[in-house]
């Protein structure tokens, strides 16, 4: 599964650069502003019901789960799109995007949600070779069909067509693999499997709801104040940094989670060298790639990308602070879960989203979108590192417990 997230992010990361030069950044920054409401409808739709599927045992239960949720995830998204649709026609909010597009977002809301779901599905089934072939074939249908639409002289929409027609060839490829797996929902086993497991709606789906808005809601809230330019350049700096984060985090997480489940229990002490371990490399390794791009990185992406991507340099500067107090964090955030700490995430998440309506106000106030960033960065990076200092000394005491 690894192989596959890690070709899958290659493409789309190689293919987005070449194709954003060709689209432009006003293109590009309404793209990825379609793509915030489509990372943040998933999360609310599907009410973190995916934990409660992989908690289950019986195959009954799992499956009932898995319908369960394809229906009530395409219920509440029709129900949020048709609440955002009555707001813009009644001129209460305009959104800055057209019909169309808020209609498409709606779509693709629908279907992401659902081949997430479906891939939480293989993963309780162990088909990790699924789950990878799936990612492979969103982002090759998708940078194809971009390049093709681009061609087509569909600059405007090309972008998220493209994206939509790649995310659609997933999901049909998961729908024949997961075929035989849907049942009629019986809603009694439904209401007992999700009372049994009631903690992980009631605690996680409130944090994991907020933070995938703080992550993702400054693209949109960019959109209102300033240009649709500024969104496109900012949303390319903050994709080129994120991309070796996520690869890494993506990898190291999921085993620092298992074995930290299992030191927990037997031995705290090593539970901290090991938490450091795995935060010094990873830091190394960001500094070093973030050195590189700020100064080679940056003149390299001058020459490729054309005038119109002016600044691109100081936007990976000013999110620089943020991405590297972000790496120390992010691939051990699982032992939040392991110390039975899940508060600290909750706070830090509401510190998050208050942390974009700031710096977008000062940025709004100062008539500057890069000093927004900035604030955005040293604020949001100073809670990372605040987060991080917290982990680390409730893992200190744990050990001088024992």
């Amino acid at each position: 599964m690894l192989a596959g997230n890690t070709i899958s992010k290659i493409i789309a990361t190689i293919g987005g650069l070449f194709l954003a030069n060709f689209y432009g950044p006003d293109n590009y920054g309404v793209y990825n502003v379609f793509l915030s409401y489509i990372y943040i409808l998933p999360v609310l739709t599907g009410l973190r019901l995916d934990n409660v599927m992989i908690m289950q045992r019986g195959s009954k239960e799992i499956r009932n789960l898995f319908s369960g949720i394809l229906v009530i995830s395409f219920v509440l998204t029709l129900l949020i799109m048709t609440v955002m649709l009555l707001l813009k026609g009644f001129g209460i909010m305009s959104f800055r995007l057209p019909y169309s597009i808020l209609v498409l977002t709606g779509i693709g809301g629908v279907l992401s949600v659902w081949n997430l779901t479906q891939n939480n599905l293989f993963t309780k089934y162990r088909l990790f070779q699924q789950i990878s072939t799936s990612l492979v074939i969103s982002s090759l249908f998708a940078v194809a069909f971009q390049a093709v639409f681009y061609f087509m002289g569909w600059k405007e929409t090309g972008l998220i067509y493209g994206w939509l027609i790649g995310l659609t060839a997933s999901f049909i490829y998961n729908v024949r693999v997961s075929k035989g797996r849907l049942r009629k929902i019986d809603i009694p086993l439904f209401k007992q499997s999700v009372r049994e497991n009631k903690r992980i709606v009631q605690y996680s789906y409130p944090s994991d709801a907020i933070n995938v808005v703080a992550n993702n809601i400054m693209p949109i809230l960019v959109l209102i104040y300033f240009s649709q330019t500024d969104v496109g350049i900012y949303s390319m700096a903050f994709k080129i940094l994120s991309v070796p984060l996520m690869l890494l985090a993506g990898s190291v997480s999921r085993v620092y989670f298992q074995k930290a489940v299992s030191v927990n229990y037997s031995d705290k002490k090593r539970l901290y060298d090991l938490t450091l371990k795995v935060i010094y490399p990873n830091v190394l390794i960001m500094l070093v790639f973030v050195i590189l791009l700020n100064t080679i990185g940056v003149w390299l992406l001058g020459i490729f990308l054309d005038e119109k991507w002016t600044g691109l340099g100081s936007y990976i500067l000013a999110l620089s602070f943020w991405i590297m107090a972000r790496s120390a964090m992010n691939p051990i955030a699982p032992v939040v879960m392991v110390i039975n700490k899940n508060h600290y995430s909750l706070i830090f998440n509401i510190y998050l989203l208050l942390v974009n309506f700031v710096a977008l106000y000062l940025g709004v106030l100062k008539g500057d979108f890069l000093y927004c960033i900035w604030v955005f960065s040293f604020l949001s990076g100073a809670g990372y590192l605040a987060l991080l200092a917290m982990v680390l000394t409730e893992l200190k005491k744990n050990a001088k417990r024992q």
